[in-house]
């Protein structure tokens, strides 16, 4: 009768406990932040559920870490993460085997908090306030300033294009006055010792010259052009004279440059 009278005794402090345990296991919600993992041990009744199939658009996402036998029931380890800020009911996100939401079981509530305050306007850098404020958009200041470098760049593209040399135009010399541009030049045809390279500059330059001053087609044929700058009255004699130099012996030519010069003064070409 004692013996009896134990058993029962035994089996109702044990009843009590394992209801106990589970009213602190499904005890209230639980609040966690969004992003982080929650942890939440529950003792169910019945057959071992599973973690419900997650969605696109799942709001939180539940998995079962481990199971363990408790009696007629089983202890769930459950982790949880919840994105979207609000109170969710674990047992909506368990399935049965046949993949059925299970029903006349207390919910199993979890609260999902945000990071931020609720009065937060969103800001994560503070916006220091510059006092300047222009109208429009960011993209439409964008936009207006390639127009404005574009009508400034465009007519600087054209004036900045290489153009090619004709026969006559020089290139840029540094220099006030043409007459000391081409005395170099000619002081060395008159010694014999202007090379090619320099008595085809000389000859350009005296070209372009003549050409600018007689208003000449700058695109008229060099032998006439030659033709006509041999019998000008200003332009002949040092046309002539660089002919004369390069059928002497070097040195031999007696020629005053200054006064083949002369006609050249204060003139320079154009850039």
């Amino acid at each position: 009768m004692n013996s009896r009278r134990f058993i029962l005794f035994a089996a109702a402090i044990a009843l009590s406990l394992s209801q106990a345990a589970a009213q602190e296991t499904n005890s209230g919600p639980v609040s966690v932040a969004i992003g982080l993992e929650g942890q939440h041990m529950v003792v169910l009744p019945g057959d071992k559920f599973e973690a419900a199939p997650v969605g696109d658009k799942s709001k939180l996402i539940l998995r079962i870490q481990d199971v363990f036998p408790n009696g007629n029931a089983h202890r769930y380890d459950l982790r949880y993460f919840g994105f979207v800020p609000g109170e969710y009911d674990l047992i909506q996100h368990l399935r049965t085997t046949d993949g059925k939401t299970p029903t006349n079981l207390p919910p199993v509530r979890v609260t999902i908090h945000g990071i931020l305050p609720e009065d937060h306007d969103g800001m994560l850098i503070e916006d220091e306030d510059s006092g300047l404020n222009l109208p429009g958009s960011y993209t439409d200041w964008l936009i207006s300033l390639g127009v404005v470098w574009l009508l400034v760049a465009w007519p600087l593209f054209f004036a900045g294009r290489s153009k090619g040399q004709a026969l006559g135009q020089v290139e840029e010399e540094a220099g006030p006055d043409l007459a000391e541009r081409l005395r170099p030049l000619v002081e060395q045809a008159a010694a014999g010792t202007l090379n090619t390279e320099g008595r085809a500059r000389l000859e350009r330059m005296i070209f372009y010259h003549w050409r600018e001053q007689l208003g000449l087609p700058e695109q008229g044929d060099p032998a006439e052009l030659h033709r006509q700058l041999r019998q000008h009255e200003d332009a002949g004699p040092l046309v002539r004279g660089l002919e004369d130099w390069l059928h002497r012996p070097p040195g031999t030519a007696a020629v005053d440059i200054a006064a083949l010069l002369e006609p050249y003064r204060k003139s320079s070409l154009p850039k």
